[in-house]
């Protein structure tokens, strides 16, 4: 029995870009995802660009550029609960994916800084009210909301991202077109209580 694979994912890490690109593209096919924001540092304040992202960025550039999005290095790595927050909103009105691929766009190609009024504008562009999501950015009650699913999924075990839960179990979550498709095939819909740590 074909069942959903989840994938944990974060706008800041260029190989969640590659894995959600390509993930959403299966999707068209009839796989069956869930894609579930995750920030693996907990911290609200922009993070330099270090060496070990660059490599990341190295590593994963041709398979972005496969799945039509070149990584370029942006000037620091944004706090991301509120474009998770409103990411939330969009999914309820049909428009993840325009979101998703919104700002991961945004961030690894232009260099925005997700801070508050570019995720306003973005919001507008991908067909979101933008007052809708001027206030999402400013709700207290949301924000704390989104960082309590943030601790929950590390309370499962996911401790970096990309990571995928499927089978009842967690693995790394930049695998091959083809391992996706196996991994499908072989998932059962329930969710693991308790699946394994991703390092």
């Amino acid at each position: 029995m074909r069942g959903v694979i989840t994938l944990f994912h974060d706008y800041r890490s260029p190989a969640s870009a590659v894995a959600v690109l390509r993930l959403e593209r299966l999707a068209e096919s009839g796989m069956a995802i869930e894609f579930r924001g995750f920030d693996p540092f907990g911290l609200d304040a922009a993070l330099p660009v270090t060496v070990e992202v660059l490599a990341e960025m190295q590593a994963h550039a041709g398979a972005a550029d496969d799945e039509g999005l070149t990584l370029r290095r942006p000037p620091a790595l944004p706090p991301t609960a509120a474009a998770h927050a409103i990411a939330s909103i969009a999914e309820r009105q049909g428009l993840g994916r325009r979101w998703r691929d919104s700002c991961y766009r945004a961030l690894w190609e232009r260099g925005a800084d997700l801070g508050d009024a570019v995720l306003t504008a973005l919001a507008g562009d991908v067909g979101l009210d933008r007052d809708i999501a001027a206030a999402a950015v400013e709700d207290r009650a949301l924000l704390a909301s989104v960082r309590r699913q943030f601790a929950a999924h590390r309370r499962q075990g996911v401790g970096g991202v990309p990571a995928i839960l499927a089978q009842r179990t967690l693995v790394p979550g930049l695998l091959s077109e083809q391992d996706l498709r196996a991994l499908a095939d072989l998932s059962e819909p329930a969710v693991a209580e308790h699946p394994g740590r991703v390092r």
